[in-house]
């Protein structure tokens, strides 16, 4: 295959990309969008057990919160999940939305409102768990322990405020019809994530776009003490011609899967766990 400069079939590099550096001992974990101008996440730093979060404009690259603490309530320093259990729900009208962990166990709990251009926290919700976006309201439910065994109470929640909006609960079937319905996110956020398949040399991951293709090549090697690594490259390419690399991790004990997508003509990669780059296929 051919490989080209930064040039030909509309692609526009370097002028389109950019990168960011979480920080020394980062693995950005997590990505959520909101309209078109930012691109939100988790960073967990394994090493003291921590988990923060960032926002960037999408097109630039520029930082315009990093380091975020989700705390136990506004106005609190007390880190919420013990500063590490946190994950990303959905985002709406600029907000993003986490949630902490029933302790011991992968079941989420508890919404938190997040404006993290604004670096503040707009609600938080201990008391409820996630379960849609609805697209101007929430599915939620609350769980109860009646006679030794835990009930689910449904609800709507207006997710600006907070504040319940069915006062009288939902009813099972209802709650389940609504989930269904629901958009999932990748859809609802307009990402495009890779699709696994196996090439000349071994696994691989790619999506088309336009009249490209964005491929993940992971490839097995041994190192001269035998150990045995992953090392996980990434492409863009038009027919035999490639007009982008990179590596994305080196002399890992896994392949890095699922560590790219596209998203309004903008492609978002991980590299070596820390540093996240965006690169414009328009």
């Amino acid at each position: 295959m051919k490989r080209l400069p930064y040039e030909g079939v509309g692609l526009s590099f370097p002028e389109g990309k950019w990168e960011w550096h979480g920080g020394s001992g980062a693995m950005i974990w997590q990505l959520m969008f909101s309209g078109s101008e930012s691109v939100m996440g988790i960073k967990r730093f394994p090493e003291r057990r921590q988990a923060t979060l960032f926002c960037l404009n999408s097109e630039t690259g520029r930082v315009l919160c990093d380091d975020f603490v989700l705390t136990e309530a506004e106005g609190l320093t007390v880190p919420a999940g013990d500063g590490w259990m946190i994950g990303l729900e959905t985002t709406y009208d600029g907000l993003l939305f986490c949630h902490t962990y029933l302790p011991g166990t992968p079941e989420h709990l508890g919404i938190w409102a997040v404006d993290l251009p604004g670096k503040v926290m707009v609600w938080s919700r201990p008391d409820l768990v996630f379960v849609a976006n609805l697209g101007k309201e929430f599915l939620v439910c609350k769980i109860r322990v009646f006679a030794g065994f835990p009930e689910r109470q449904y609800l709507l929640l207006d997710p600006c405020t907070g504040e319940e909006i069915e006062d009288g609960g939902i009813e099972l079937e209802c709650a389940n019809r609504l989930r269904q319905e629901a958009e999932s996110e990748q859809e609802r956020q307009g990402i495009i994530l890779p699709v696994s398949c196996m090439d000349e040399a071994g696994y691989a991951e790619n999506i088309g776009h336009g009249a490209g293709m964005v491929t993940g090549r992971h490839r097995m090697r041994s190192e001269e003490s035998g150990t045995v690594v992953w090392d996980s490259f990434l492409e863009i390419a038009a027919g035999e011609q490639i007009y982008y690399e990179d590596t994305m991790a080196a002399g890992l004990s896994a392949p890095t899967f699922s560590n790219f997508l596209i998203r309004a003509g903008r492609l978002y990669y991980i590299k070596e766990k820390e540093v996240l780059i965006s690169v414009s296929l328009s």
